[in-house]
């Protein structure tokens, strides 16, 4: 798997985790089985993942997520662990379709058009717009017309190109998109809410009251790679049911699920 995803840069983020697919497997001297995961993302969406101020490991909801699956999974016989690679948003797709990567894991909300396998859902979200403090558009509405970046292949862009008359500027990174809506080069970009939160949290962005797309997130995999979701919807019901749940909602400021 390493050798398939040769040029991507790992990140380096501390984990004792494994699964069931095309990771390496080994025995240990007790003949406990390890099994890799190999986890596709996009380390430019928090508060689901971002790199930490060294910019070597992945933190974020998505990060603390994973790393309460082994104790979900793990048994006597088969230890599980999870291996990250970091590649640009509209990479993990492509990646998770030539068996490349296990799963993708970087905030993934649902898409026809993305034609891959999908875990139950862990989070509620939704699309929004964000502009400038000082901008004069206070509604969608006022969005007609008007320059907007969103995330490529993500389904913001989605969102944004169903604004009437909207200029839609496509961007990898959204990181670059929110420095780039700094220098007033576009109106407004839009993002999942609980990035929006972050961004206008930290830089006094504001955030449109309207939503543009009601959605959840999911965790993806190779279409007809039942057995990995399986292993992922497992992990997820037992994550859903936890006290961590809540915890880690609370603390990434992000949106449980609605029963």
């Amino acid at each position: 798997m390493k050798k398939l995803l040769k040029g991507l840069m790992v990140a380096a983020l501390a984990m004792t985790l494994c699964a069931c697919s095309s990771g390496s497997e080994t025995e240990s001297e007790t003949d406990t089985e390890v099994v890799t995961i190999t986890v596709a993302v996009s380390p430019d969406y928090a508060p689901y993942e971002s790199l930490d101020t060294d910019g070597e490991t992945i933190v974020g909801f998505d990060a603390d997520m994973v790393a309460l699956f082994p104790s979900y999974i793990n048994t006597d016989e088969t230890t599980y662990v999870f291996e990250w690679y970091s590649m640009s948003f509209d990479n993990i797709v492509t990646q998770i379709q030539a068996g490349q990567a296990d799963v993708g894991i970087s905030g993934f909300t649902y898409s026809e058009d993305r034609k891959v396998a999908w875990s139950d859902p862990y989070l509620g979200t939704a699309q929004v717009a964000v502009v400038a403090a000082d901008s004069d558009i206070e509604t969608v509405e006022d969005l007609k017309g008007k320059t907007i970046a969103a995330q490529s292949g993500a389904t913001g862009e989605e969102a944004a190109k169903s604004i009437e008359d909207a200029n839609v500027v496509s961007v990898s990174n959204v990181q670059e998109i929110f420095t780039s809506l700094t220098s007033g080069q576009y109106d407004a970009v839009v993002v999942d809410s609980g990035v929006a939160q972050n961004y206008a949290n930290a830089q006094g962005f504001k955030i449109l009251d309207e939503v543009l797309l009601d959605e959840k997130n999911y965790i993806i995999a190779q279409e007809g790679n039942d057995e990995m979701i399986d292993l992922m919807n497992t992990c997820i019901e037992q994550f859903l049911a936890s006290d961590d749940y809540e915890e880690l909602c609370e603390k990434w400021s992000l949106s449980p699920l609605e029963e």
